[in-house]
């Protein structure tokens, strides 16, 4: 017997998916043909697919006949029949026309490849750099993720999906397969999701989701698409719950490397075949879709070197040219650079007889460039023993946009250093904080990051810590790396509630591979002697180095957006 509540709109996904699939050898026919749209569609294996969208499942074909049955109940559903029948005269095939854009879905074949060379030409038209089938180095299995904070939700939709149909093995790869598109700028992911991804595994995952997950795309639209469509995919029989997986580290990878958030289209939203990329509406239309979260500022690199200390002004000046271009070519947009402290050394001078020269040499970079970027760079002047000036700047296109002293020495250099009044205190007139795409920087020198925490500083409002290190020596040469991590760094991030980026200088030592330049605090009421690197969060999404004379640079690409 035939389900009654198999409907119309039931009949046509079955026979989309007949369309894109094809029929099973031991379900065609040779009598009766079901005709729609110039195709002919065996009608007993249509009712079996009906009921999988009415009731989750095929038809088993032993369970109702075919014949008058099948055709009886497919006629009243305003379908024709075609074959050796009394009620429906035997007709010729007509010719395929073409179908109308509103019509998609009955015809035009979602795996259209047309389609994704079309997204592929409007996402270049609007982003530039476009990656297709880019692979990420990121893992597949939750304890792959034990650092993240977004470990339990990922170990709960993991088993959540081995305990679905006790299929425990679907991960068959240690690497996340490839994403269908990467946008390098402003750093996010779009997947093209057919019909196969809309299954009740992925709907069960999407329900485990935190409720403030940051989506490019409606969450519960994609989950009323699951409900509707529960495609199926048993070749291998795990093949669902796999590919809910995978789909599900896709939408987290964001998080995880501080990127925007993954945008996802549904493939028979329109047809994307027909989108003309030098269309200004179809253009408009296009972007429309891309969510907002997807075109959101945000990203700093942050610059470690690894130094002899012999080095000059002049070769600062040209690692700082070519780490700027290496940005611009990589980033289609501006951005906060973040230097070292004492970058620049006026020598025996007062720093302030380097302000002009370090700003119109670092506004005449970015001109050249062509990008609205900010760049931090520490400049030590009257430098003996101890750099008596110790200041952090961020230059833009427009010149200074903010200059901070230091205000909390070091133990040794107390007495030995000119401080800033307090952490509010201006320099030349200008404020140590400053504003770049919708966020507020607060510049630190040094040691700056340990007095936000010991003297218990309110934070001023501020979204972002930068703290310009002047260097760490060899072991037991002074304040270690480490140190310097867990208690400016974490212990600014715990205290002020926003990340903290630092650069240094490691002289004469090699930079420790897992030392983190970006930190962000989610450990509550931890301390900071338990916190561990494998605690941070806040991870680059991009690596470039640099090498020269006397000096090697790493520079670390993190997004915010996520944070």
């Amino acid at each position: 017997m035939i389900p009654p509540n198999i409907s119309r709109e039931h009949v046509l996904k079955a026979l989309r998916k007949i369309e894109e699939e094809g029929v099973p050898p031991r379900r065609s026919s040779k009598k009766f043909s079901l005709i729609h749209n110039g195709k002919l569609f065996p009608p007993k294996y249509v009712i079996s697919l009906g009921n999988l969208f009415a009731n989750g499942e095929e038809l088993d074909p032993e369970v109702f006949s075919g014949g008058p049955e099948t055709n009886d109940y497919l006629m009243r559903l305003g379908f024709k029949i075609e074959g050796d029948t009394n009620e429906v005269p035997r007709q010729e095939k007509p010719e395929i026309k073409k179908k109308a854009p509103e019509e998609i879905g009955e015809k035009h074949s979602e795996r259209c490849p047309e389609c994704k060379k079309k997204i592929a030409e409007m996402l270049r038209k609007l982003y530039g750099e476009v990656i297709e089938n880019h692979r990420f180095e990121f893992g597949t299995r939750p304890q792959d993720f034990y650092q993240s904070h977004f470990f339990p939700v990922l170990r709960e939709i993991f088993e959540m999906l081995q305990e679905y149909r006790n299929h425990k093995d679907f991960v068959r790869s240690n690497v996340l397969p490839h994403c269908d598109f990467f946008i390098k700028s402003p750093g996010f992911i779009l997947e093209f999701d057919e019909s196969q991804h809309f299954t009740i595994p992925r709907k069960m995952a999407f329900g485990l989701y935190p409720e403030d997950i940051k989506l490019g795309f409606s969450r519960q639209k994609w989950m009323r698409l699951c409900e509707e469509i529960k495609a199926k995919d048993n070749d291998p029989p795990f093949r669902d719950e796999q590919r809910a997986w995978y789909d599900t580290l896709r939408d987290f990878l964001p998080l995880i490397k501080g990127l925007n958030p993954t945008v996802r289209i549904y493939s028979k939203e329109m047809l994307w075949c027909e989108l003309k990329p030098d269309g200004p509406e179809d253009l408009e239309k296009f972007e429309s879709l891309m969510e907002r979260e997807s075109k959101k500022k945000g990203f700093i690199a942050t610059v470690i070197i690894e130094s002899s200390g012999k080095i000059s002004g002049e070769e600062r000046k040209a690692l700082l040219s070519r780490i700027l271009e290496k940005l611009t070519e990589e980033l289609n947009e501006g951005c906060v650079v973040l230097f070292p402290g004492g970058y620049f050394s006026a020598g025996k001078e007062e720093a302030r007889t380097l302000y002009d020269s370090v700003e119109k040499y670092v506004k005449d970079e970015l001109y050249r460039t062509g990008k609205n970027s900010v760049i931090c760079v520490g400049i030590d002047g009257r430098v003996e023993k101890y750099a008596r000036d110790q200041i952090a700047m961020a230059i833009s296109k427009k010149g200074i946009e903010a200059i901070g002293r230091k205000f909390h020495p070091a133990p040794e250099e107390i007495g030995h250093v000119d401080l800033a009044k307090d952490f509010r205190s201006t320099e030349e007139g200008k404020s140590r904080t400053f504003s770049f795409g919708g966020r507020t920087y607060f510049l630190g020198a040094c040691y700056d990051s340990f007095g936000i925490k010991h003297l218990f500083l309110p934070n001023p409002g501020v979204d972002v810590v930068l703290d310009l290190v002047h260097g760490f020596t060899k072991s037991g040469e002074g304040s270690g790396c480490s140190y310097f991590a867990r208690h400016g760094f974490a212990g600014t991030s715990k205290h002020w509630k926003c990340p903290v980026f630092g650069a240094a200088v490691f002289f004469n030592r090699r930079t420790p591979e897992d030392w983190p330049s970006g930190v962000f605090w989610n450990k509550g009421n931890e301390s900071t002697q338990d916190w561990r690197y494998r605690d941070n969060p806040l991870n680059p999404f991009d690596e470039f180095h640099f090498s020269g004379y006397e000096e090697r640079a790493i520079v670390r690409v993190f997004g915010l957006n996520s944070i």
